[in-house]
């Protein structure tokens, strides 16, 4: 077990690592990675209410109000509220962001293509089939 919890802090540092790389390489005019991965769940479907846009991209709802401020100040979305709730406000990705999310999209999986290259065919598929087994072991904790 410990080696386990070893090999997982060595994990999640690097991955933490690797964001802060990936965010301090985003230039002007560009998503950073948590703003990437907030418009992928928008792109995804492409009307959303806040609190089910903060679900589905892992983050509290408050926190996801405060990046759709930037972002639709940045004109990457837009808000509008609901006509069939008052309460409820809906958001859209703009072509804008679109745009950026393409682009960050093709950023996002040339890393992806380098890890993937990186590794042996016998890792390749270790990693796949370990990758999709953590998850599932993850979204039941």
């Amino acid at each position: 077990m410990e080696s386990f919890s070893i090999a997982w802090d060595a994990f999640f540092g690097s991955i933490r690592r690797a964001r802060g790389r990936f965010a301090s390489e985003a230039g002007a005019g560009e998503l950073t990675l948590p703003q990437y991965q907030l418009v992928t769940a928008l792109s995804e479907m492409p009307q959303r209410p806040i609190g089910e846009l903060a679900e589905a991209a892992g983050i509290a709802p408050p926190t996801a109000t405060r990046m759709l401020d930037g972002l639709e100040r940045a004109g990457i979305v837009r808000r509008t509220p609901s006509t069939e709730d008052r309460r409820v406000v809906i958001v859209q990705l703009t072509a804008k962001g679109g745009r950026l999310l393409e682009r960050k999209r093709k950023r996002v999986e040339e890393r992806r293509r380098a890890l993937y290259d990186s590794l042996s065919p016998t890792e390749r598929d270790q990693a796949e089939r370990l990758l999709h087994t953590l998850a599932v072991l993850m979204d039941e904790l």
